[in-house]
């Protein structure tokens, strides 16, 4: 069994928090951000009452005023924020002065030169998903992950952050996700079926990350 962690994306029902309650994912995802699996403050706050107390609670956010994450994190309806927008550090650091709370950096990723950048950024994980234009991620996209191997070759051992890898994993491409050895893996479209989460899907994907 290895350590990768295993994040669950964009809940949107409350039987996705059954599945994500039986799965046993390490973080589930809450989308604050105006895509199809946007949710509102009062979902969430429900939906983090159903949540395993093993289940940490994601809010992902673009560019959203600060204060309106900060609060959420500081009620408890979410334990981190997932930065998907423009956030630069000064955000970050104002966010982290203000909750204690740690933080996710998303960076779309198009070449070499934005993950080196997105190392500057003082953000306790990255997560790197694809570049679509006018997206903000959950497209069900893939980009070239050998962009962040080559990255990291680059980039000292002891600056190297850890990070997520997301855009377009699923069942068959998992293993090829995990031999990056990311620090975690998100998964959103790739457990859908007809746009909702699946049950199965969900289980699986989280018993094959476990396995790998």
């Amino acid at each position: 069994m290895n350590s990768i962690k295993v994040k669950l994306c964009g809940m949107t029902r409350e039987c996705d928090i059954a599945y994500a309650n039986e799965a046993q994912p390490d973080y589930a995802g809450f989308v604050f951000a105006g895509t199809k699996r946007k949710i509102s403050r009062d979902m969430a706050v429900r939906f983090r009452k159903k949540l395993s107390d093993k289940i940490k609670a994601v809010g992902v956010f673009v560019d959203e005023d600060v204060t309106v994450v900060s609060d959420m994190l500081n009620e408890g309806i979410i334990n981190i924020a997932q930065l998907h927008g423009s956030e630069d550090n000064d955000y970050i650091l104002k966010l982290k002065r203000m909750t204690g709370c740690e933080v996710i950096k998303a960076v779309r990723v198009a070449a070499k030169e934005d993950i080196t950048r997105a190392h500057k950024l003082e953000a306790d994980y990255l997560l790197f998903d694809a570049y679509i234009e006018g997206t903000y991620g959950g497209t069900g996209e893939t980009f070239r992950w050998d962009i962040v191997d080559s990255a990291y070759r680059a980039i000292q051992m002891e600056e190297q952050k850890p990070f997520f890898l997301a855009g377009g994993i699923h069942a068959e491409n998992v293993c090829g996700a995990a031999a990056l050895s990311p620090y975690g893996i998100d998964i959103s479209t790739g457990i859908e079926t007809g746009g909702y989460k699946d049950r199965d899907k969900m289980i699986d994907i989280v018993r094959r990350i476990r396995d790998v």
